[in-house]
């Protein structure tokens, strides 16, 4: 998170200031922002994110069985954050399978779960999506394919005829295939 610079210089209808400089120094507002600390450095591309790395091992010590899962929703400047999870320990759990899948029948998935209508996709749209998914992962590494996820409408509402298609193509993959809330 980064400070919310504006906020926490602001000031009081009576003139004095609504927070104070040791409010300010150990920024106590932020703004939320995925984009700011590891994740806006140089290295991003090229290193593993050492909170990630380092709660990993603090765990495993504890339990080394123990598997750490990470959301990685994917879009403008969070094209590869799965291969930043999976250098740094985190199994990457991804949701762009069930919007490509949409974007073949004519649907358009929003994060926020809106559905809007857009152009057919040729199938070389999900070879493209497999590929890209796949781009410079680490050697042996796994990633978690989900079907939807909390925002969004069940497969069946998602994909209508193409559901059972959509769910042979998620259990066929060689990823995990998760499914939200034990869905059928």
């Amino acid at each position: 998170m980064e400070p919310d610079v504006e906020e926490l210089t602001r000031v009081d209808v009576d003139g004095e200031p609504a927070y104070t400089a040791e409010d300010l120094m150990n920024g106590e507002i932020v703004i939320r922002n995925e984009n700011h600390g590891f994740w806006n450095t140089n290295s991003m591309e090229q290193a593993a994110n050492p909170f990630f790395t380092k709660l990993c091992r603090a765990i495993w010590r504890q339990n080394p069985d123990f598997m750490v899962l990470g959301e990685c929703w994917g879009g403008f400047m969070f094209e590869h954050r799965q291969i930043i999870l999976a250098r740094s320990g985190v199994v990457p759990r991804l949701f762009k399978l069930p919007q490509t899948l949409c974007s073949m029948l004519g649907k358009k998935l929003h994060n926020d779960g809106r559905i809007t209508e857009s152009e057919k996709e040729p199938v070389t749209v999900l070879k493209r999506w497999y590929e890209e998914s796949r781009f410079c992962m680490p050697q042996g590494s796994i990633m978690v394919q989900s079907s939807t996820s909390h925002q969004w409408p069940y497969p069946a509402y998602l994909f209508g005829k193409g559901a059972w298609a959509a769910v042979d193509i998620l259990h066929f993959l060689p990823d995990i295939p998760i499914t939200f809330m034990g869905e059928v």
